[in-house]
Order: structure tokens, then C-alpha cells, then sequence
């Protein structure tokens, strides 16, 4: 049961990262514009993020490091303080994105104001991760969020044609003109991008060592990488299924959280929206409570404080402070009115840039037999690594002028 209930910590992860606002939005978009053909970057995203978050679990578990222990050891002072600083504002405005996403689906099932539910909505989650132990955090989001599943369903009633899905696999497509290749590499570096999410694997190093887990837990560790990152994979397919059997037929372009998620619900009645909601919710509800622990982790890491949420909160008050201090400034931008789609396309094309410097000191780390003894990686593991890192930085390289060429992805 132990085991069972340790895979939630893979499932909140990857939900959070995989299955939140941006994903749910941008992926289904993906589906509108281009039906499968944007597959491909799914899986290939799904394999980057077990194979980096195996490694980051295994490196917090042998060597006692989690992420940004590693970046301040691998990137030295300077390098390692650019990137927490860039690490961090990019939690700061997914957090601000997540907490208004948050906002409106409490809004669409209420009714009350948007002000208020906003405000409320960063309170509320203020008090659950003051109030709750990390295990307790990891469990409640990670198997609400499996309501996530009525997706999933929807995609299989609608009887796609599993051929031309799996045609989608495939990463060489026929594009009419210049826009159209311009929007399709768009949507690949950010799909590709929102599935490697830099926030996944710093809660994850650190939910490790929350968790207490020995060597002796090394093979729980890469169950739980993938068997989150698998389910959250199959979700994302799955709105890129009910995107492009729902929206590209008619082009429409989902440009609203709602729409995206009427279209979970979309063969079944009225409960099956609600349902669909609050899965939703869970998902980028987590996704806010990650990226809120994951900047205070970052910091306290880095500067080699005292940290932990199964601590009393004044045993280490700068990781106490951090993460309400994250969830304050992310509310703050929130408030000002500023769209939280906005918010997230700019965190998941910036979080590209940044990402480089996340994963090379963790794969250097996981290299090196004098830090890892008998559970160094192995030289598939190191070239498989190697090779996601040579596309990791190549998306990075693209992803700003890609931005800017397709105005952000509008069609």
C-alpha cells in the first residue's frame, strides 16, 4: 500500500506538468490547427521527462542532492545564480497563470466574482500547503487530478480513427505555406516544452527526499516517474484527440480554458462537465502548488538552508516565506487582469530557453561514478540523456524567434 500510495508523487507531478492550464489549452489548440501530426512530440516529450525525472529522483536518493544543489555544484555561483533567478521567475508567472485558471473554473461552477474567486483562490491554496503535510499534498491532488480520466473516455467515444492517430507519429508533415510550417514548429517546441517543464523535476527531486526515499528505493523511483509521466501522456493524446474531432472539422480555435474543457465532457451530459471540471481543477490547482514549493525548494537549495514541508514552519523560515512569498507576487499579477493564457505561453517558450541549464548539471551528475558508486547511469541511459539534451537545446535556440514569427501562435 505504501508503494501504491508513493506512485501519487509521480501522478501530482506529471498532472501538474503535463495535464495543466498551458497543456490543456495549447495542446488542444495543437489539435484544432493540425489534427495528430503533432503526436509525435507528445511521446517524445513523454520519454525526456522519465528519463530526466528517473535521473533527478536517483541523484536526490544516492547523492543526497536535489536539483539546484546540482546546478550550484555543476554551473558554479554566477551561472547557478542566473539560473535559479530565471528558474524562479518563470514559477512566479506559471504560478500567477495556474492560480487564474484556478479562478475560472471556481467561477464557471459558482457563479461569484471573478475578483473575489481569485483572491480566494490563492488563499485557499495558502492554507493547503500551510495546513498539510507533503504526503498528504501529493495524495489529495494527485488522485483527484485522475478525474482527468473523463478526457481520456471522451476521446475513446468519439471513435477517432486509431490509423490516422497513430499516422500522427510520424514527425514529417505536409504543411500548405510558410504560416503554417512557421505555426506547426510553434506547437512542437511547446508541446515539447510543456512536457519538460523545469518545475516537474525540482518538486520531484525534492518530493524524493521529502519522502524519505533510501537506494534500497531506487526501483519505486523509476515506477513512479513512469507510470505518472505515462498517464499524463495518454491525457494530453487525448486532447489532442478531442481537438481535432471537435474543433478542426468546424475550425475553431479553442481560445478559452472553458472550451477546451466543454470538450471532455462533450459526449456525455451535463455531470460529466462538472466532473471534467474538477479534474481540471485539481490538475492546475497542483500545478500551483508545485510551481509555489518549487521556487522556495529552488532557493533553499541553492543557498543551502533548512527546507522541508514536513517541517514546523518556523524551523525553516526562509522556505516558509518563499513559497508564500511566491504565491503573494503570483496573486499580485494575477489581480492586475492579465490573461493567465498569456501568462503560460510565456513561461513554457521562455522555459525552453532556461531548461538547458536545468537538465545538463542533472545528467553530468548521473554520469559521474565518483558522486552515483554502483548506481551511475548506464551508457544507454548517458546517451539517451545526451541526445534529448542536443534537442532540448536546439527547441531552445527556436522557441523565442518562433514566438515571435507566429505572434504567439496565432492562427
Amino acid at each position: 500500500m505504501k508503494k501504491l500510495l508513493g506512485v501519487t508523487l509521480g501522478i501530482m507531478t506529471a498532472l501538474g506538468g503535463f495535464v495543466d492550464l498551458g497543456q490543456i489549452v495549447f495542446t488542444t489548440q495543437a489539435g484544432a490547427l493540425f489534427g495528430y501530426k503533432l503526436l509525435w512530440t507528445i511521446v517524445l516529450g513523454t520519454v525526456g521527462i522519465i528519463l530526466y525525472m528517473e535521473m533527478c529522483g536517483r541523484v536526490a536518493v544516492v547523492a543526497g542532492e536535489p536539483v539546484f544543489a546540482v546546478v550550484r555544484r555543476r554551473l558554479g555561483n554566477r551561472l547557478g545564480l542566473a539560473t535559479l533567478v530565471a528558474s524562479n521567475l518563470l514559477n512566479l508567472i506559471t504560478c500567477a497563470a495556474e492560480i487564474g485558471g484556478v479562478a475560472i473554473i471556481l467561477h464557471l461552477l459558482t457563479g461569484w466574482p471573478e475578483r473575489a474567486v481569485l483572491i480566494g483562490s490563492g488563499v485557499a491554496i495558502s492554507a493547503i500547503i500551510y495546513l498539510s503535510k507533503f504526503q498528504w499534498i501529493e495524495r489529495s491532488f494527485g488522485l483527484s487530478g485522475l478525474l482527468m480520466i473523463v478526457f481520456g473516455v471522451a476521446a475513446v467515444v468519439l471513435h477517432p480513427d486509431w490509423r490516422e492517430v497513430l499516422s500522427g507519429l510520424n514527425p514529417i508533415a505536409e504543411m500548405s505555406g510558410k504560416k503554417q510550417v512557421l505555426l506547426y514548429a510553434y506547437f512542437a517546441v511547446g508541446i515539447f516544452s510543456a512536457m519538460l517543464m523545469e518545475y516537474e523535476v525540482h518538486f520531484y527531486s525534492s518530493g524524493a527526499i521529502e519522502e524519505e526515499w533510501k537506494p534500497k528505493d531506487l526501483g519505486e523511483n523509476f515506477m513512479v516517474a513512469a507510470l505518472g509521466s505515462i498517464l499524463g501522456s495518454f491525457l494530453t493524446i487525448a486532447l489532442m484527440v478531442l481537438g481535432a474531432l471537435l474543433f478542426l472539422p468546424h475550425q475553431i480555435f479553442p481560445a478559452l480554458l472553458s472550451t477546451s474543457i466543454m470538450a471532455g465532457a462533450f459526449p456525455f451530459a451535463g455531470k460529466a462537465l462538472t466532473v471534467a471540471m474538477f479534474g481540471a481543477l485539481a490538475c492546475i490547482g497542483g500545478a500551483a502548488v508545485e510551481t509555489a514549493l518549487s521556487g522556495a525548494y529552488n532557493i533553499c537549495q541553492f543557498y543551502n538552508l533548512g527546507w522541508g514541508k514536513n517541517h514546523r514552519a518556523k524551523d525553516v523560515p526562509v522556505f516558509s516565506v518563499g513559497w508564500l512569498g511566491m504565491l503573494a507576487l503570483a496573486l499580485v499579477i494575477a489581480v492586475t487582469g492579465v490573461r493567465p493564457l498569456t501568462l503560460v505561453n510565456i513561461s513554457i517558450i521562455f522555459g525552453m530557453v532556461v531548461m538547458p541549464l536545468t537538465y545538463y548539471p542533472i545528467l553530468r551528475t548521473a554520469a559521474a561514478r565518483n558522486v552515483m558508486g554502483k548506481h551511475v547511469n548506464g551508457r544507454i541511459v548517458t546517451f539517451l540523456g545526451v541526445v534529448f539534451l542536443t534537442l532540448i537545446t536546439a527547441a531552445a535556440v527556436a522557441a523565442i524567434p518562433l514566438m515571435i514569427l507566429t505572434h504567439g501562435g496565432q492562427p
